[in-house]
């Protein structure tokens, strides 16, 4: 078969020999680069074909003055919204629109938490004080006072579990080990039920967190060591598992999130590095690997970092931000394909998502970036800036291309030796962008080769190609030659395992209704060591799979 497909596609070099290209794959996170150099951005493994990841568009603006969303939350029984931006809480009702509730927080950065109880009460928690809004009576955002809050307890975390709320403890002072079970008082207040206490090391108890599936237990953690407690009911109403414990922390309590079946965290104690820690009914289990840890132990400002569960067209994924300003990363790994990609914004830094919540059969997510909510899907396939609702006066400049990008791991002979790669030929979907309307016929992205000194790429005619800055913009719809637009591959190649790079060749692809499958290249050069970037570029979705290599 696979020699029937190289006769049907592209010239047979004799001798030569089939490389695979691994293109459907994810990002391997290689301690090294020559151990592994695969790095997928902004798409994802589907069936064995890789495809795009979702987009994103400006949905709501709460707040045009702040630098972020501190938080969303769902209410189930209310069903409405609630959001962060600044100081002020905004209620999202099912018609979309938006009320900014009386009272403010006196924070106006860092993370938010939220849940809510039975009793119309949602609370909110900024790592400073804890506050309660009653949906069912409309009452202002009430700051709670009076008993630990304000001494021993410094609210840095709440869930809501057997009527009660849960509150982590932010306080450095030899009472930070204690966390705390609040109930209901009035309607805009909440009272100390119980106080309790973190025993297994000398630490302190940050966050408090229900475990999917386990009706009666929670997770308190700690900075280097969490411990399972269950509900007993009594005076003490939380009896701690004498014999279980996990023997990491959190180092980030925005990082902690649970799914249905897990709870996920940036994980540390005193004897390790950052890892990303998971617990499900099964136990503990570490699901970051040696090169993802490594990319861990690196990072200069793990304390602002956030993480999310989201579940999108069947899989189930973690991200993990990082946006310090030393860092700007974001990873996620699905459970699905038990593998990591890396997801960025339109400039390639840090993806804006934090919070996402599932309302009205639509995804919502909370900017890191800025004072706005935004819907996500895999249908959207661009990062639309614009306010949906001013569509009628929407930026072409504001709709940005997803950097998508395939870095495909390195082809080697076993001995090392020297080869030459003649031909590279992929199978992917085209001629389904509804955005082409037609092709330029001033600019040809055919026919294009490298030489094997790696100086230049130049057609079949010998003349130079343009540079990659002459190439139609790459970031947005905008277009600097005033070319009719067409999506494309561009292709680099690397012969030191993605250290430097030549210069791109691109392939336009076809209109819609032409769906030949097939992108060639040829004359890759010489190398013992050849490793192929693929970017895509379009308006579109794309949808690929893997390739072959001729070597000889």
């Amino acid at each position: 078969m696979a020699d029937e497909f190289l006769r049907q596609n592209f010239r047979i070099t004799p001798n030569s020999q089939q490389a695979p290209i691994q293109i459907a794959g994810s990002s391997t996170f290689g301690r090294y680069q020559k151990i592994g150099s695969g790095l997928t951005y902004n798409m994802f493994l589907s069936e064995g074909w890789l495809i795009n990841f979702a987009g994103y568009k400006k949905f709501i603006e709460l707040n045009s003055f702040v630098s972020s969303c501190r938080g969303l939350f769902k209410s189930v029984r209310g069903n409405f919204m609630l959001a962060v931006a600044g100081s002020l809480v905004y209620r999202i009702e099912s018609s979309y629109s938006v009320t900014q509730l009386s009272g403010s927080l006196e924070t106006s950065s860092g993370e938010v938490f939220m849940d809510e109880n039975l009793n119309g009460q949602i609370c909110i928690v900024d790592g400073l004080n804890a506050y309660i809004y009653n949906y069912t009576t409309f009452s202002a955002v009430t700051k709670q006072t009076g008993g630990p809050l304000g001494t021993s307890l410094v609210p840095n975390y709440v869930s809501f579990h057997n009527t009660f709320f849960l509150l982590g403890n932010a306080s450095s002072t030899s009472n930070g080990a204690r966390w705390y079970v609040y109930k209901y008082a009035t309607a805009t207040t909440i009272t100390e039920q119980t106080d309790l206490a973190l025993s297994t090391k000398p630490d302190s108890a940050i966050a408090v967190r229900r475990l999917p599936g386990q009706a009666n237990n929670v997770l308190v953690f700690g900075k280097t060591v969490c411990e399972i407690w269950t509900a007993v009911g009594g005076l003490q109403n939380y009896r701690r598992n004498s014999s279980v414990n996990i023997d990491y922390g959190c180092i980030s309590v925005s990082t902690i999130s649970s799914s249905d079946q897990y709870t996920a965290w940036l994980a540390v104690n005193e004897d390790n590095k950052p890892a990303i820690m998971v617990f499900s009914g099964e136990g503990i289990q570490r699901i970051s690997t040696d090169g993802i840890d490594y990319l861990l132990s690196s990072i200069q400002e793990p304390e602002k970092s956030t993480a999310l569960f989201f579940r999108q067209d069947g899989h189930l994924f973690y991200q993990l931000t990082f946006y310090g300003t030393k860092d700007e990363i974001t990873i996620v790994y699905d459970f699905n394909t038990q593998r990591f990609f890396n997801l960025s914004d339109y400039n390639s830094d840090y993806h804006p998502a934090r919070d996402m919540v599932y309302f009205n059969n639509r995804l919502f997510f909370a900017s890191l970036k800025n004072g706005c909510i935004y819907e996500t899907s895999t249908d959207i396939t661009v990062y639309n800036e614009n306010l949906i609702s001013n569509s009628n006066a929407w930026d072409s400049a504001l709709i940005h291309v997803i950097p998508r990008t395939r870095i495909c791991e390195s082809i080697r002979r076993p001995d090392s030796s020297r080869f030459i790669a003649n031909s590279f030929v992929f199978t992917m979907a085209q001629g389904d962008d509804p955005n082409v309307t037609g092709l330029s016929l001033n600019y040809s992205f055919e026919d294009t080769m490298i030489t094997e000194l790696d100086v230049k790429m130049i057609t079949e005619n010998g003349q130079e190609m343009i540079t990659e800055d002459s190439l139609p913009n790459t970031g947005t719809i905008g277009n600097p030659m005033n070319l009719t637009y067409q999506p494309r591959i561009d292709m680099s190649i690397s012969k030191d395992s993605g250290i430097t790079w030549s210069n791109y060749v691109s392939r336009g692809l076809n209109p819609v209704g032409q769906r030949q499958n097939i992108i060639t290249y040829n004359n890759l050069g010489r190398s013992n060591d050849l490793t192929i970037k693929l970017r895509f570029w379009g308006l579109s979705s794309f949808v690929v799979t893997d390739g072959i290599v001729e070597v000889y």
